[in-house]
């Protein structure tokens, strides 16, 4: 029997104020308590775990698609602390106020920037993300096909750090399906065998190229250089959450981040890789309503 994939009940997008347009799509329940969902690289609006869960919290998913990914508008040298704006226009005219943030991998230091120049976020939920690369701790965020001297290229010379990363994953805008087909740890390859999130994934991948791969490799330069968000200084509620299985984002980047975050809220699952966020959303979904 086919499966039907989810669907958002809203699936738009908002001109901003510089005439950018940023694509953008709302799950779960309509009158829901407001969650913004900052996606990994490459992905996009579609990364959404089980609506159906989603929904039965009382939760309003929104995601967004970063410039450059999806039906988002490309932005020319931007930059993390750029985020914050973007996302604030997007809940002005959703009218929401206050909100929390769920963040997958690379969605991370997006999601902590907007934690630290935005009162209204309350609660930020870190998933299998990275750690900032000037952490002593820190493993160094790899890019198939990239060389060791990455991550200095992404400080001296981005521009080049870019054209080497686009080029690595060129294959991805021509044949995106291809990306579920890589290597993963055990945990991952299983999570694909679900028919709804083997769609939701493939759409998700598909969307996130539309464009190309440009944007994906500006979001690997970001992440490899320092963020200049102060860690230590967040005023809201922060847990992180990590598969001690994943084989994208190394399980001492958690540590790290939770000692820069100063939080003790954190969750390692030893038996998930870097599909936690779908594997483990009913869990997830309920911290960020704790």
């Amino acid at each position: 029997m086919d499966t039907e994939p989810n669907r958002p009940f809203v699936d738009g997008e908002l001109e901003l104020e510089d005439g950018r347009r940023l694509g953008y799509a709302l799950w779960g329940s309509p009158e829901g308590e407001p969650v913004l969902l900052c996606h990994g690289a490459p992905a996009s609006r579609m990364f959404a775990p089980d609506p159906d869960v989603t929904a039965a919290l009382g939760l309003r998913l929104i995601t967004v698609d970063r410039p450059g990914y999806g039906r988002s508008s490309g932005q020319p040298g931007r930059r993390l602390a750029d985020w914050p704006a973007d996302v604030s226009e997007l809940m002005e005219s959703l009218g929401v106020e206050s909100f929390s943030i769920v963040a997958h991998s690379s969605g991370g230091p997006y999601a902590l920037a907007c934690a630290a120049t935005m009162s209204a976020v309350h609660r930020v939920v870190l998933v299998s993300c990275v750690a900032p690369p000037e952490a002593p701790a820190s493993d160094k965020l790899q890019t198939a096909g990239a060389e060791p001297e990455l991550a200095d290229l992404a400080r001296t010379d981005p521009e080049r750090a870019q054209a080497m990363i686009a080029a690595s994953v060129s294959w991805l805008a021509d044949d995106p399906d291809r990306f579920l087909l890589l290597p993963r740890p055990e945990p991952d390859v299983i999570l694909l065998q679900d028919p709804q999130i083997k769609m939701m994934f493939t759409a998700t991948v598909r969307e996130a190229v539309r464009q190309g791969v440009e944007a994906y490799a500006v979001d690997e330069v970001l992440c490899l250089q320092p963020w200049g968000i102060p860690l230590d200084h967040l005023d809201c509620d922060i847990s992180i959450w990590h598969g001690a299985q994943d084989g994208v984002v190394p399980v001492s980047d958690a540590h790290t981040l939770a000692g820069l975050l100063n939080t003790d809220r954190l969750h390692i699952d030893p038996a998930q890789g870097h599909g936690l966020i779908l594997a483990s959303w009913p869990e997830i979904a309920a911290d960020l309503v704790r």
